[in-house]
């Protein structure tokens, strides 16, 4: 037997001594059987809770982006879509965004916490996708009203840059 397998063993003997982590497996056993997302989500977050991921998500700082970049351009978004400037909005989508700007897809943002990343990075994600719909949904008869082959040119190059779904 290996160091390694030995404190594998140690630490599932005490892990069935701690309530901890026996109510970590519990959650766990109940997310095996989840009937729904956002049943699945509610243990995640509880797991998190208890091992303090929770508290990791809030804390913007990390060293595996760059949060104050980050926090701007999130400031950026909001200050041009409350102005109405959507011909701003759109150059700035069309030359800022990346799925990996900033760090934005470092593994280690998505290996520690079930319930999510940093709420920053989920917060950015949520902005760019209200400014696309901000853009997609401007009224012609508005004084910016961009024609519709400039839009559909301007989501082509978007999907290219910032990406899609998976199907």
């Amino acid at each position: 037997m290996t160091i390694d397998q030995i404190l594998l063993l140690v630490q599932r003997i005490y892990s069935n001594f701690s309530s901890r982590s026996r109510l970590i497996r519990q959650l766990e056993a109940k997310q095996k059987i989840a009937e729904s997302q956002d049943e699945w989500m509610n243990l995640a977050e509880q797991i998190d809770n208890i091992q303090g991921n929770d508290a990791w998500r809030s804390e913007p700082s990390c060293p595996l982006y760059e949060a104050d970049r980050i926090s701007s351009r999130i400031d950026e978004f909001i200050h041009l879509m409350r102005r109405g400037d959507v011909f701003d909005l759109m150059f700035t989508l069309r030359g800022g965004i990346a799925r990996n700007k900033f760090g934005l897809l470092h593994e280690g943002l998505f290996s520690k916490a079930l319930a999510g990343t940093k709420v920053l990075v989920e917060t950015y994600h949520n902005i760019v996708c209200a400014s696309l719909d901000y853009v997609c949904q401007v009224n012609p008869t508005n004084e910016f009203a961009i024609p519709t082959d400039a839009k559909l040119a301007f989501f082509n190059e978007t999907r290219h840059s910032y990406g899609r779904t998976g199907r």
